[in-house]
């Protein structure tokens, strides 16, 4: 796989902050359930609109991920499990995509394709269709 659609530099950090911060939740330092209501929320999009952009409530979402509650995750933002896996895909050593398959790789832009596609299709329904009713 020659390319990401998240650099490789990017994932690992993100990679590397949400290791420590499931970590710290596990260690029971710091739960994450704490953290959802102390990180601020700001969305320029929802600013300038007032109505919520495709990525809100992704931050929830990964730290309902983190502190195990995928339900959650999923009514915050059903797209953070797709995020986590780019993530995934992001950091894995470079001989292991190696081996996928040419036939995978060939694959690859058109299901981001279709994901893009979903994510704005439940952009659309979920959020801007409700918001303009409103």
């Amino acid at each position: 796989m020659d390319h990401y659609l998240i650099p490789r530099k990017i994932a690992s950090g993100f990679a590397a902050c949400l290791l420590i911060l499931a970590g710290m939740h596990a260690a029971g330092i710091l739960p994450a359930a704490r953290l959802a209501g102390a990180i601020p929320v700001f969305c320029p999009f929802e600013l300038l609109t007032g109505i919520p952009c495709p990525g809100c409530g992704m931050t929830r979402a990964v730290l309902c991920l983190v502190s195990g509650n995928p339900s959650d995750a999923l009514l915050y933002n059903p797209f953070s499990f797709f995020l986590l896996t780019l993530i995934t895909a992001s950091i894995l050593p470079r001989r292991w995509l190696k081996r996928v398959p040419t036939g995978v790789r060939a694959m690859l832009p058109p299901a981001y394709a279709v994901i893009l596609g979903l994510v704005i299709a439940f952009w659309i329904f979920d959020r801007l269709l409700p918001a303009l009713a409103a």
